[in-house]
């Protein structure tokens, strides 16, 4: 009797021991390799292995976070395999976020260093991430706010308890997060030096978790003593990177050795053991590949899981119905308070009116889309945005610590090439921000093709319906050789043709939705054109020389989601203007002339233009660029024939074509059109195929007394091709071209290029 008694009360116990028996789960970090608990949490959802309790860092901070606040492993799936997520990954923005209108005349520089002159010891300001963090940071608040507001900013009242940790590198410590702002904590443990941008929380700057500790299963246990432990690491740990494998090095350099054993009487380890060699810390792109390693590596255990694990968590439908009951407790995600830190009283002005509020109450779209408006603003340095619920009336307040940009910031530029060409580019900035934003700017380019320098200013009115003016003084030098240039060999011959120009414009713009602007203004210039009748001219003869005094306005309509100014593969670009003008032409003969007689003409000029370019994805790594122009330019023919196709407007539509005065390639009207396939092969690599066509209206020819008169209408349709392959780098784009224009004495152009080919704006340029 006393033997059954014994064995009941065995039986008792051991029910209690399962029924209250608790699973911690711990996510490692690992990068893109975190991944794989995504996996590990399908496949103990499936064999119904409960996870009372979870803690993570990095990217385990990053999916434990959105497991606790109620996401299935499908539906954080569906967020890892978005678009959204890989714009935000990479730093970049959808075309509906580019505000173009804080767009910045593009300029050949490859990098800027900031100095801010304000502190007592002159600081600079370097970029502290290899990707820009603003989406990313708007978007975790948007994902996680309305969680953390629904629990109390308790983390222990998640749907499933969490905690992450982070490191405080302002006192040199571990921090482990169980409360607060769910959004902010997570940022804090995944934030990997060098890649993405610390944040500030109590005023310390705070970077990844797994600097310390990538495994945070000592916290999970003090935190939440859960009977068993399950752990998912992600990483072999400090392995030895490959000597070009500069993220896995990065990892190695961070990460401290971290103790990922766990007593077998406490529970057990799921070694995910990659291949390092393969992936690297951002192969997000392998979603689907991680996630089944997760899947298979914890189905491989599944019956010593079981094993430890005696009870069972409720079915799949029940689980679900759970996460929509705690969702449904999320307040709506909106704002009527917009409240900034960082900023002097007259800065707060400038961003608040900037931040455009036609409602009280502002929802998550709009202003996501207000937001990434100041992210666009060159004058503004840095941005975090946090929510803050107040539950009185159930709205959250925005708060945005902002850092405006360095007053002063210097620029440099770099382009060389195969042929030649060597342009340096040296750019200095002023930048003040009160209630209105004023950029003061100057730069100076100098090579043997080109010399420029510019001079001017902006100023940002942050009105109901925004306003910039912009003034500027540029200077444009060109010297056009004989010849081309040889494959790896300069041409040294001397110029056959100069252009000295000088102008001075002014230029107001407003916004066209996001994508554009609505511009005009007027300008002032002279060009001083200086040129031989022949190219077989020597040393003794003396050049033409033509005066080109202008006055013009325009009304223009811009544009632009390019993701590069000059190495575009996705993205468009768009261009209406019409420009009238004023003009008077001085002639002084030279000794290669056969009229020797001097000679002035005044003229009014009209022009209307139509531009569009753009690149369609047509599948996978394929994607398919267009352009075409419509140029219509109603003038008198100059003084002789090369005056006036110096004066005449060029198709020049790729970096090659930049450096070549392509004569045959300018007429008062013409039409052109291409056609430029592109294959991406990854990140900043691609190869691109162009085909154009040049079809001018009349010919611009010359006679025997190398006067200038019009062909026969749409008699010559010429062409240009270029195969290029590109490699574009954070520290700037490097392209391989070889070029075959139709029309040219040397129609081959094989060119190696380093740098952006870029150059001042021109008196009839828009």
């Amino acid at each position: 009797m006393l033997r059954n008694y014994f064995i009941l009360l065995i039986l008792i116990l051991l029910t209690r021991q399962s029924i209250g028996q608790t699973v911690g789960l711990v996510l490692s970090g690992g990068g893109s390799k975190g991944l794989t608990h995504i996996g590990v949490i399908k496949a103990l959802e499936e064999n119904r292995i409960p996870i009372d309790y979870i803690g993570g860092t990095s990217m385990g901070a990053i999916v434990g976070g959105c497991y606790a606040m109620g996401f299935s492993p499908d539906e954080m799936i569906t967020i890892f395999r978005s678009e959204e997520f890989k714009y935000w990954l990479r730093g970049e923005l959808e075309e509906q976020y580019k505000y173009y209108f804080k767009a910045e005349n593009p300029a050949p520089d490859l990098f800027n260093v900031g100095l801010d002159l304000r502190d007592t010891i002159a600081s600079t300001r370097l970029p502290l991430s290899i990707i820009p963090n603003y989406l990313m940071d708007f978007i975790f608040m948007e994902i996680f706010s309305r969680a953390s507001a629904a629990s109390g900013y308790n983390f222990d009242s998640l749907f499933v308890p969490f905690l992450c940790n982070s490191v405080d590198i302002s006192n040199s410590k571990e921090v482990v997060f169980r409360e607060g702002d769910l959004a902010q904590a997570i940022r804090a443990s995944m934030t990997v030096p060098f890649v993405f941008r610390p944040i500030l929380i109590d005023g310390n700057i705070m970077y990844d978790g797994g600097i310390y500790n990538n495994f945070p299963a000592n916290h999970v246990k003090e935190a939440f003593k859960p009977d068993v432990l399950i752990g998912s690491k992600a990483t072999r740990g400090n392995t030895p990177p490959h000597e070009f494998d500069i993220m896995g090095q990065i990892e190695n350099i961070i990460m401290k050795p971290s103790d990922y054993e766990i007593k077998p009487e406490e529970g057990i380890l799921l070694d995910m053991d990659l291949d390092l060699d393969k992936n690297n810390l951002l192969a997000f792109d392998r979603l689907d590949e991680f996630v089944e390693i997760g899947y298979r590596k914890t189905m491989e255990k599944m019956d010593s899981i079981k094993m430890l694990v005696k009870r069972q968590a409720v079915d799949t439908v029940t689980l679900r119905e759970q996460r929509e009951a705690f969702k449904k407790r999320w307040p709506a995600l909106r704002f009527n308070r917009i409240e900034l830190e960082g900023l002097n009283k007259k800065q707060e002005q400038y961003v608040e009116r900037s931040i455009r509020k036609r409602d009280s109450i502002i929802e998550v779209d709009d202003m996501k889309r207000e937001y990434l408006k100041l992210a666009n603003d060159k004058s503004l340095f840095y941005l975090y945005p946090r929510s803050v619920y107040n539950k009185k009336d159930s709205l959250f307040t925005l708060r945005l610590r902002v850092i405006p940009q360095a007053p002063l910031e210097t620029r440099f530029g770099l382009f060389v090439s195969t042929l030649g060409l060597a342009q340096t580019y040296l750019g200095l900035s002023y930048r003040e921000i009160s209630s209105v934003s004023t950029h003061l700017k100057g730069s100076l380019q100098f090579g043997r093709f080109y010399n420029g320098l510019n001079l001017g200013f902006r100023i940002d009115y942050p009105t109901r319906i925004p306003i910039y003016l912009q003034g500027s003084f540029n200077y444009n030098g060109f010297d056009y050789n004989t010849d081309n240039s040889s494959f790896l060999f300069s041409d040294l011959k001397p110029a056959y043709i100069k252009e000295d120009e000088i102008n001075f414009r002014v230029d107001l713009g407003i916004p066209y939705y996001i994508n554009g602007v609505f511009k005009g203004g007027w300008g002032i210039g002279r060009n001083r054109e200086v040129y031989y009748m022949t190219k077989d001219f020597s040393s003794g003869d003396t050049p033409e020389i033509s005066n080109v005094n202008l006055f013009s306005a325009y009304l223009a309509r811009e544009r632009n989601t390019l993701n590069n100014k000059q190495y575009a593969t996705s993205g468009s670009h768009s261009l209406h203007a019409v420009r009238v003008g004023y003009g008077i032409e001085s002639y002084i003969p030279g000794s290669t002339s056969t009229d020797m007689v001097a000679d002035q003409s005044n003229y009014f000029w009209i022009t209307a233009k139509y531009e569009n370019t753009g690149y369609i994805p047509i599948g996978g790594p394929f994607v398919l660029g267009y352009h075409f122009t419509i140029h219509a330019t109603f003038k008198p023919l100059m003084s002789n024939y090369y005056s006036t196709i110096i004066e005449a407007p060029s198709f020049k539509p790729n970096v090659i074509s930049q450096s070549l005065f392509m004569e045959h390639y300018r007429a008062h009207q013409f039409l052109a059109a291409g056609l430029m396939p592109v294959f991406n092969f990854g990140k900043g690599v691609h190869a691109k195929l162009e085909a154009y066509t040049f079809f001018p209206v009349q010919e611009i020819l010359k006679n025997q007394q190398n006067e200038a008169y019009l062909g026969t209408y749409f008699k010559k349709m010429k062409t240009l091709f270029n195969a290029s392959v590109n490699i574009v780098t954070a520290v700037g784009p490097l392209g391989f071209h070889a070029g075959y224009i139709t029309e040219e004495e040397k129609p081959w152009v094989l060119q190696a290029s380093f740098g952006y080919l870029l150059f001042n704006k021109r008196s009839t340029g828009e």
